[in-house]
């Protein structure tokens, strides 16, 4: 008899059998996601209560479901959330579902339901910092400055908060991380609920794809913030925001200092441009945000930026320009864009 000829057939029969049955195991599976993803569902008279934050993602959503056995699949309720448009329009709140409901109903109870808390709306303009956030929520009553200054500080878990160096010069980690929108906040939230919720926002905006365009610019996403934070404070106009992003990505080729205003005015007023213009001696302030002053990008955000800065950022107009100044006879708030110092000095 030969051994190794029958060892050989027995090793073929063990994987043929676990093979069997990981095909049993994926078709049930398969059988049973696609089931709960149709399912519609008869209900019963049992019913189960979740409360859902403001600010939850949607698999938080669907991690408080599959707790309360009101879903067997996480992923098949996010799946399901996305692929009917659902997931942009679920609520926060208190949800009362039917236990065997189905994922129909469930996703119609948490996109018409909730919100049963009172809140009250405020808006963070574009180009906002935080000193300004803060004052402007204590101004409407929100929360205290003090309080969402010490808020921001704290540690959050954010996959794009990672790379932040520490670094004694920056002011707030957060800056630029904050997203300038309009929100609803309820009357319990906490300063530090405040600020997830802003965090989210951005984490929320930031897409896969700007992931994918950050690494082939070989750039981290605090370096992105950061020069979109210029962009925001140095033009209002979105159709420039790629040419002063062009302008940057010049000048950092050729090693030519930034020596963008802003960056000189954010910590010379900390943070609440109180000044509008800068003259010799404000360039020549000491800070590491300073880049009349420093080499390179300033050492943090000097700005909450809007989406369509972070996108001039991730796609810089490819021109010759390294100068830039206010038009001054349109009086509009764009841009003369010059390729040489004397031309930039002749169009003034």
């Amino acid at each position: 008899m030969n051994t190794d000829k029958a060892k050989g057939g027995l090793v073929l029969k063990i994987v043929l059998v676990v093979v069997g049955i990981l095909l049993v195991l994926a078709g049930y599976f398969g059988i049973t996601m696609y089931q709960e993803y149709q399912s519609t569902g008869a209900g019963t008279e049992e019913t189960v209560t979740i409360d859902v934050e403001q600010g939850e993602s949607t698999w938080d959503i669907a991690a408080k479901l599959k707790d309360k056995k009101l879903i067997d699949y996480e992923v098949v309720f996010y799946l399901k959330a996305r692929n009917t448009g659902a997931a942009g329009k679920l609520r926060y709140g208190t949800f009362t579902f039917q236990k065997e409901s189905g994922l129909t109903e469930i996703l119609e109870v948490l996109t018409t339901g909730g919100a049963q808390k009172d809140a009250v709306m405020f808006t963070i303009p574009e180009g906002y910092t935080i000193e300004l956030i803060a004052k402007k929520l204590e101004k409407e009553g929100i929360c205290a400055e003090a309080e969402l200054l010490e808020a921001v500080e704290k540690d959050y878990d954010y996959w794009f908060l990672e790379d932040i160096p520490e670094d004694e010069n920056i002011r707030y980690r957060l800056q630029g991380f904050l997203y300038p929108e309009t929100y609803a906040i309820t009357e319990d939230m906490a300063a530090e609920d405040i600020v997830k919720v802003m965090l989210n926002q951005f984490d929320k905006l930031f897409t896969e794809d700007m992931k994918k365009q950050m690494d082939v610019l070989g750039k981290s996403v605090y370096e992105v913030v950061i020069e979109a934070s210029i962009i925001e404070r140095e033009t209002m106009i979105d159709e420039e925001k790629v040419m002063v992003a062009g302008v940057i990505k010049n000048r950092m080729e050729i090693g030519m200092k930034l020596q963008m205003c802003p960056t000189a005015l954010y910590p010379i007023t900390e943070g609440l441009y109180t000044k509008t213009s800068v003259n010799y001696e404000d360039t020549q302030y000491d800070s590491r945000y300073n880049t009349y002053m420093y080499d390179g990008l300033p050492v943090g955000a000097i700005c909450c930026p809007s989406i369509s800065s972070i996108e001039a950022a991730l796609h810089p107009a490819e021109h010759e320009y390294l100068y830039y100044h206010t038009d001054e006879e349109k009086n509009d708030g764009s841009h003369i864009f010059t390729k040489t110092y004397e031309e930039h000095l002749e169009t003034q």
